[in-house]
């Protein structure tokens, strides 16, 4: 990786990070079932041929980050590194018969609307399944923090697909 590409992924990283404390922490719907975790996509986003060791070191920088500003004593970063140390196995199991080209960024426009998407949701659902269970930390709330990670999972999948569409250029250009 380049150093201007280099600069450019730590210039996202903390641009998702603002996003998400400034705008996202204290963002609720439907009597805090429902929370919304922007920052996440930046992990998805994340090139396909991304260093297992550096993802992982990333997701635990990223979710320590959470953790600073949402006052939680490990949860996102658990999740993040969960999430992370799954997306090679989500990789193997989504790519196309010709696989991915490593060099390759997740995006609609290269990969498709179903094929993204089918990328996406696994990792976002691990993620939230995670973070809100670690949450829950008790059996008998088991069910309400499934349900808020389903819920919370489809609101941050909008917000990921709204990203694409708004900030990546060429989602219309499908690579064959």
């Amino acid at each position: 990786m380049g150093r201007e590409t280099w600069l450019k992924q730590v210039g996202v990283f903390f641009v998702y990070l603002f996003a998400q404390v400034v705008f996202c922490r204290n963002l609720t719907f439907f009597e805090g079932n429902v929370m919304i975790f922007p920052y996440v996509a930046f992990l998805v986003l994340l090139p396909f041929g991304a260093n297992n060791m550096k993802l992982l070191n990333i997701a635990f920088a990223m979710g320590l980050i959470m953790d600073i500003f949402y006052d939680s004593i490990g949860i996102h970063s658990a999740a993040c590194v969960g999430m992370a140390f799954t997306r090679y196995q989500i990789m193997k199991v989504t790519a196309p018969s010709s696989g991915y080209d490593l060099s390759d960024v997740p995006l609609i426009g290269q990969m498709g609307f179903g094929s993204f998407v089918t990328f996406v949701i696994p990792q976002v659902l691990i993620h939230h399944i995670l973070l809100f269970c670690i949450e829950a930390a008790d059996w008998g709330f088991m069910p309400k923090a499934l349900l808020r990670a389903f819920l919370s999972s489809i609101a941050t999948l909008l917000i990921i697909l709204a990203i694409q569409y708004l900030f990546y250029r060429g989602f219309s250009k499908r690579r064959i």
